[in-house]
């Protein structure tokens, strides 16, 4: 059995990378004054969307959901297919 390739290994640091420049910006924000803060979430369940939070991001969430929901609706039915 082989280990991790390259680009695995790649992928790993830039998952991290990005966690941490998150993090860092955040912390950067919080000391840098008052931000008020909103919040909200997205958690698809197969194709079942779930969306929560402001009641100002519920639309733009809602869309991501359904963006993202198209391109897994047609590799089901490519699949199913036999494409």
């Amino acid at each position: 059995m082989r280990g991790p390739g390259l680009m695995d290994l790649a992928l790993i640091v830039l998952g991290f990378g990005l966690i941490l420049l998150g993090l860092l910006l955040i912390i950067l924000v919080a000391l840098l004054g008052r931000v008020r803060a909103r919040g909200g979430g997205l958690i698809l369940i197969g194709p079942i969307p779930i969306v929560f939070g402001d009641r100002s991001l519920g639309a733009i969430l809602l869309i991501i959901a359904l963006l993202m929901l198209i391109p897994i609706i047609l590799f089901i039915f490519m699949a199913v297919a036999g494409w």
